[in-house]
């Protein structure tokens, strides 16, 4: 192999950001193991740095580097080895080479890569209209490397303590995203399939799947608000919420894929339902409450999915029956984990964008202390009481007003004693005097005879 050709080839890749540099150490030592006896190595390195693109300093170091691993020279033990020019007595050592410290060291680096790729692109932007074809695709990939640089050096950098802020910049132009449009060149949004206060809902196309023949090739698509620009510390916390919802699989919490963006547009992806969120069913029930089969099975898988959240740590923290999907199947899905956690304490009002519900909410919550597992039992009690009687406990007034008001929740007629002892607890304006869970509301609350 060319010793030469492959070092020109290895720095030509570090200068456009696809080598790292300590990988084109790597390669160096390795080009030098396999025999340099004329230096060819050390002087095609001072060609670059004649040429401006690889600094002295740079040099300076990948020099010592193939020094360190060079192996040691044969010594001739009967004679003293011959030293050519030697300094006489009391003369100064040669200065040797100041290496760069690390910090300075990547920061050289980066401002290597960075110049090449700009002058990359300036004479890609150069070439004339004969070229155009071929000149957009070059620049396109000149655009990838530098972007690809920016994303590994950020990473690098997150590792090592210093990760830098991202900002959503609410002044950047936004293209008009509905139906038909194509999300990260993967998701086609097919229909919308719900509204509200945190976005909208669309089925998708997930091209993967469809290239894949997935039996399914659809997947839901959760278009967040885009006044989640203007507080981007909501929107950490929200990512943060959905990564820890994609880690809960249960059968009754929605899968959810992943958590995205294409330019400014901030999307979640789940998986698609076909079914009726609990509010519509409430809601075709005209205020009567549904079937205590019904009823029990609903909460029963409720109570399921939120044991699951609690036992790993994960506050629900706006359970409502729009958060809560009856599929086709009649399997009992929770959705949207989350999203109170995120937008409290972001600079905004949670509940002006569907992040929190006043009704569903636990004194607590709406006082601002710490949440908890028993924040979402209260929620619990409420959605129980209205699968049960078809009313809200307090007709909907918020927990702190009803308890001002010293309001207390009628006991539905032909409810066994232990049940709605569970119901009622559940309920309790005092936290200590909730179930401490789900887990321990469903226990309670199965404990009686038949609703």
């Amino acid at each position: 192999m060319d010793s030469v050709a492959e070092l020109d080839r290895c720095l030509q890749s570090f200068f456009a950001g696809r080598l790292p540099f300590d990988k084109l150490v790597i390669a160096l030592k390795s080009l030098r193991a396999q025999g340099d006896p004329h230096g060819a190595i050390p002087e095609r390195l001072q060609y670059w740095v004649e040429l401006g693109r690889l600094p002295a300093d740079l040099n300076a170091h990948l020099l010592a580097e193939l020094q360190a691993s060079a192996p040691a020279a044969p010594q001739d033990y009967l004679d003293q080895p011959t030293v050519p020019l030697a300094r006489p007595a009391g003369a100064q050592p040669a200065p040797s080479v100041a290496l760069p410290k690390a910090d300075t060291m990547r920061d050289k680096v980066d401002e290597v890569v960075v110049n090449a790729l700009i002058g990359g692109f300036t004479g890609l932007r150069g070439r004339g209209r004969e070229t155009a074809p071929r000149q957009d695709a070059a620049l396109d990939a000149s655009l990838a490397d530098f972007r690809s640089l920016r994303f590994r050096r950020d990473a690098s950098n997150a590792e090592a303590g210093r990760a830098r802020r991202f900002e959503l910049d609410p002044r950047q132009e936004s293209r008009a995203i509905g139906t038909g449009a194509m999300l990260k060149d993967r998701f086609i949004l097919d229909s919308e399939i719900g509204r509200g206060g945190m976005g909208v809902v669309y089925r998708a196309v997930d091209r993967r799947r469809l290239e894949a023949m997935h039996r399914q090739p659809y997947v839901a698509i959760k278009l967040l608000s885009g006044d989640f620009r203007y507080h981007p510390e909501a929107l950490r916390t929200l990512e943060a919420e959905a990564r820890k919802a994609q880690e809960l699989s249960h059968p009754n919490i929605v899968t959810v894929h992943d958590f995205e963006r294409d330019g400014t547009h901030l999307f979640i992806v789940m998986e698609l339902l076909e079914g009726e969120p609990l509010d519509n069913l409430l809601a075709q029930a005209g205020g009567a409450g549904l079937p205590s089969a019904q009823a029990q099975a609903i909460l029963l898988g409720l109570c399921g999915g939120l044991g699951h959240a609690h036992a790993r740590g994960v506050i629900h923290a706006d359970l409502k029956p729009a958060n809560i999907f009856v599929a086709a199947n009649s399997e009992v899905k929770l959705l949207d984990f989350g999203i109170a956690s995120a937008t409290r304490d972001s600079g905004f009002d949670p509940a002006s964008l569907g992040g929190l519900t006043l009704p569903y909410a636990s004194p607590g919550m709406l006082e601002g202390a710490g949440r908890n597992a028993r924040d979402d039992v209260y929620a619990l009690g409420c959605v129980a009481y209205l699968l049960l009687s078809g009313r809200h406990p307090f007709d909907m007034t918020p927990s702190v007003e009803a308890r001002e008001r010293g309001l207390v929740p009628a006991r539905p007629a032909g409810l066994p004693e232990p049940t709605w002892a569970a119901i009622a607890a559940a309920l309790a304006f005092d936290p200590d005097l909730r179930p401490a869970d789900a887990i321990a509301f469903q226990r309670a609350f199965f404990a009686g005879a038949a609703v």
